[in-house]
């Protein structure tokens, strides 16, 4: 068990590390003043985000391979969480898929850094939700934070066909 959370931990400051290089140099690409990627004292992670002048940003296969991973995963135990049963090891196997379709994505991202920047704030939060569904499977920080960022990235992405949660709405 410690080194599935010796791995998470792992994985969260290589992503940090990479995110930081990401914003870096897609700053450095898009140096403008009211570049609202890099405003975010106190609005959270998604204040971090921003769309490709208006548009959203292009997907590779890779990210859109691994995102539908993700949403699988999530959807697999969604039924669980929502009737309070989601179990100890179900959050363990759903962290798992999480981290390593994550960590397949930053492998073989071929995005350009400021698409990259927006993809890791995502990325960021999927791990983070990742962990507390490992530590606690019914916590709020969980699922439905990896619901969250699923909705988060069909809004910042342009992935066609994306819905990140196609039972919204409809309880089961």
């Amino acid at each position: 068990m410690y080194s599935r959370y010796r791995s998470l931990s792992l994985a969260s400051v290589v992503l940090a590390l990479i995110c930081w290089a990401g914003q870096a140099s897609a700053q450095d690409a898009h140096d403008h003043g009211h570049d609202a990627a890099h405003d975010h004292e106190g609005h959270g992670d998604t204040a971090a985000l921003s769309l490709n002048h208006g548009e959203q940003w292009a997907t590779d296969e890779a990210l859109r391979h691994g995102m539908i991973e993700i949403r699988a995963a999530v959807d697999m135990v969604t039924p669980a969480f929502d009737a309070g049963q989601l179990s100890t090891h179900q959050g363990h196997q759903l962290s798992e898929a999480v981290q390593g379709s994550v960590n397949t994505m930053i492998e073989q991202c071929k995005l350009p850094p400021e698409a990259d920047a927006n993809l890791h704030v995502i990325l960021a939060s999927l791990l983070a939700g990742a962990g507390a569904v490992a530590s606690s499977p019914q916590s709020a920080e969980g699922v439905p934070a990896l619901k969250e960022a699923l909705e988060t990235y069909g809004h910042y992405f342009n992935h066609p066909g994306w819905q990140a949660d196609e039972h919204a709405g409809h309880s089961h």
